[in-house]
């Protein structure tokens, strides 16, 4: 079977590893390619196949994006980052479609956060989508954006966001629809009116129901995930480190790390992505707390933490509010930087049982 794998682009990070699975699950592909708008690998290998990634955009111009975000250069880096993209997302999804369209696939698959689930139908050609989140820019994450985006780039954003929630309404119809939980998939009916759409939670790596819990955990706090101020929050939760002056690991990479290192104080460390599986478990055992400021569609990482012990420091908000009760950390209720403060003294001044977090994760795992 010849399969056509959509997402919105490839880059290190959760969403990258559920396709990954998505395409191990395929028992009967022979043939495939993954299509994307923006990505930083000609191939994508997965545990059982390597396909060949297909670009949005021309060879050339994805170079240029991917060293522009990669080599922080004057000028050039803040043109040339991908996020600049959305502005030609209806252009580039088109494009997207024809590519598709010439190689007479016999299933497509989309795993979507932002702009995938916008390719055009193939009359014919069974679709099935996965669905982490409807577009967040325009949608869950607006208010966010909004305020981030200021000046030339706030109002071009303005412009164009009414006129890319139209058309994202024009692409609802799919042959199955996978939703990463029940959050989502409530959202997806609401904004979009679809129905029949089956929770399929996201694959959690074995090894974290290994290791023996650490009950004494090393004195530095953790963050995993892309090196963003949008949305992840890192610049306010690296603020938040400096203040309190504890240690704090960044895991992960992302357009924005030359500017959070700027602003990172002596005790934060930098470590990019952890590629072995058994090192990244033993970095987040051992952390003190997990933060993660994030609206949750899901949250692989917060049930990593959690399934290893590790109290988590969030948001109080869509599926980390799910998961994370008094027991297993502090939610705050806000991102304003008091707020953090007073929820970070609350959480450090409580000791909790790494036994017990593990054990209710590990209860709600069984009842998914």
């Amino acid at each position: 079977m010849k399969i056509a794998f959509v997402h919105c682009r490839i880059q290190p990070g959760w969403a990258l590893n559920v396709l990954k699975d998505l395409i191990d699950e395929e028992k009967h592909l022979e043939h495939g390619k993954v299509f994307t708008i923006f990505s930083d690998r000609k191939k994508l290998t997965s545990k059982f196949h390597e396909l060949e990634v297909v670009t949005a955009l021309p060879a050339w111009l994805n170079k240029i994006f991917l060293r522009c975000s990669t080599h922080k250069v004057p000028v050039l880096s803040w043109l040339f980052d991908y996020r600049n993209l959305m502005v030609f997302y209806p252009s580039l999804m088109r494009i997207l479609s024809r590519k598709i369209k010439k190689i007479h696939p016999d299933h497509i698959t989309i795993s979507s956060f932002a702009i995938a689930k916008n390719i055009t139908p193939i009359s014919g050609i069974k679709t099935t989508l996965y669905l982490h989140s409807p577009m967040q820019y325009i949608r869950t994450h607006y208010d966010e954006y909004k305020e981030k985006l200021t000046g030339f780039k706030g109002k071009i954003f303005n412009r164009i966001t009414p006129k890319l929630r139209k058309r994202d309404l024009k692409f609802t119809k799919f042959d199955k629809i996978y939703a990463n939980s029940k959050y989502t998939a409530d959202t997806a009916e609401k904004i979009y009116d679809m129905k029949n759409i089956q929770i399929k939670y996201p694959i959690v790596s074995e090894k974290c129901f290994l290791p023996a819990i650490q009950d004494t955990p090393l004195e530095y706090y953790l963050y995993v995930g892309r090196l963003v101020t949008f949305v992840r929050e890192a610049d306010k939760i690296i603020r938040l480190c400096n203040d309190m002056k504890v240690p704090l690991i960044m895991m992960g990479s992302g357009p924005d790390e030359k500017y959070l290192k700027s602003i990172a104080g002596p005790s934060i460390i930098f470590i990019g992505w952890i590629q072995d599986v058994d090192e990244k478990i033993k970095i987040i055992s051992n952390a003190k707390w997990l933060i993660n400021l994030t609206k949750e569609s899901y949250g692989i990482g917060t049930v990593e933490a959690m399934l290893l012990g590790v109290p988590i420091f969030g948001y109080a908000q869509w599926a980390t509010a799910e998961l994370v009760d008094e027991d297993c950390g502090v939610l705050v209720k806000d991102k304003k930087h008091q707020t953090l403060k007073e929820g970070f003294i609350k959480f450090k001044s409580t000791k909790r049982d790494r036994q017990l977090i593990a054990k209710k994760i590990r209860e709600k795992w069984k009842n998914k």
